[in-house]
């Protein structure tokens, strides 16, 4: 199985809603369920398991879970299969249910149970047909790729006044700014959030230059633990956390000095602890979405790093995953903002020209990212990768992110 889940925000960039994006198999080893057999277990929703992986303190925490539902998982125990979420399950139906009174009783059935519903891919010539259907809807996701998303709003809202609207696959930061100047949108998917920067030169504040300046030391190949530690008693936040980390690995005794933290570490632990939050520190005013996505990259790149054959090399590939999204964080130039903190070549070359031995699994993990199962299953193929293993790398990195900045 695979399975992600891809953000929807509210119009301050806030996340309003996850959505599960999930396949049961691999199409291109089981060619015969892109026809008939593509139903085979349809009875259940496929990729619920991601969920146990996080809990009500986690990510998804507070934000509603949209689950895609056909029409026969519609006839299924939903109520059974989705529990725990308190009311936040919104249901998203496809083209596979039909305007038929059959399939509007059992979504007043389960609307009246608490589910909230959801429709995507409406085209306007379809909506008298749904209409009867559409007042029980909470939430009607408009495609930006099938038309001018501001103007298939604009006639949707003459005949449905009530329900909320997403604008859905915004790919520039323009197309989002347009959408919610308009008025029209309650929430925004796409990859316009993360569009990167490729011209201009933006100075970094100057708190962040000491954050960045430590991230260029710690990523040499061998640093001083003394020097380290002289950096961080210059940052109260920062001594506290260092000392925190460091007692948890004690049993008998307690850490009171820096130097003698940075040395329980060693170079390996503390480079990547100062990374990860130093990281979180600079993203701080950005999305808290860039901030997660940085991290659950992170882990599941060094998780995938054994599948790729470099377990030798995943300290590097945690290092690419973090800092895939340093243009962001920095409003520069990837090749700029990588100077400020210092990487191998191999890092660069993947980041910034999709090139070199890591750009094939920067790959992989972005097509998983955006739930592009197609391509996800060629890349599979191609690398002669389990799909099992590719999901538990990436259900631990949800963990791991969990465990390391909301516990």
């Amino acid at each position: 199985m695979l399975a992600t889940l891809v953000p929807l925000f509210y119009e301050d960039m806030s996340v309003a809603s996850y959505c599960l994006y999930a396949q049961k198999e691999n199409m291109y080893e089981r060619p015969h369920l892109l026809i008939a057999g593509k139903y085979d277990g349809a009875g259940s929703i496929v990729g619920l398991e991601v969920f146990d992986s996080v809990s009500e303190d986690d990510l998804v925490a507070n934000c509603s879970i949209i689950v895609p539902i056909n029409n026969i998982s519609l006839f299924s125990n939903i109520e059974q299969q989705l529990t725990g979420f308190d009311g936040r399950i919104v249901l998203l139906i496809d083209q596979t249910i039909k305007p038929e009174e059959s399939y509007n009783k059992r979504l007043q059935d389960l609307k009246s149970k608490g589910f909230k519903l959801a429709l995507k891919d409406l085209p306007i010539a379809s909506l008298d047909e749904f209409k009867f259907m559409m007042d029980d809807f909470d939430l009607l996701l408009i495609n930006s790729d099938t038309g001018d998303v501001i103007e298939q709003a604009r006639e949707f809202r003459k005949v449905l006044p009530k329900i909320d609207l997403c604008a859905e696959n915004l790919h520039s930061k323009e197309e989002f700014e347009s959408a919610k100047e308009s008025g029209l949108f309650k929430v925004f998917e796409g990859t316009f959030f993360r569009v990167p920067i490729n011209t201009g030169d933006t100075e970094v504040a100057p708190i962040k230059i000491n954050y960045l300046k430590l991230m260029k030391v710690i990523n040499e190949p061998d640093f001083d633990l003394d020097d380290v530690a002289n950096v961080i008693s210059q940052d109260p936040a920062l001594t506290i956390e260092l000392l925190k980390i460091a007692n948890k690995l004690t049993i008998n005794s307690n850490i009171r000095s820096i130097a003698q933290a940075t040395a329980l570490l060693g170079q390996k632990e503390l480079r990547r602890w100062l990374n990860t939050t130093l990281l979180n520190e600079l993203a701080a005013g950005k999305p808290n979405e860039i901030t997660r996505l940085s991290l659950v990259r992170a882990r599941f790149a060094e998780n995938l790093a054994p599948i790729f054959d470099y377990a030798m090399r995943k300290d590097e590939l945690f290092l690419m995953g973090l800092f895939s999204l340093l243009n962001l964080i920095l409003d520069m130039p990837m090749d700029k903002a990588l100077e400020q903190v210092g990487v191998s070549n191999e890092i660069k070359k993947a980041l910034v020209s999709d090139d070199g031995i890591f750009a094939p699994q920067l790959e992989f993990l972005l097509s998983y990212e955006a739930g592009d199962w197609q391509e996800v299953s060629r890349l599979m193929v191609l690398h002669d990768i389990e799909m099992d293993d590719v999901y538990e790398a990436y259900v631990e990195a949800l963990k791991w992110y969990g465990s390391m900045f909301i516990q």
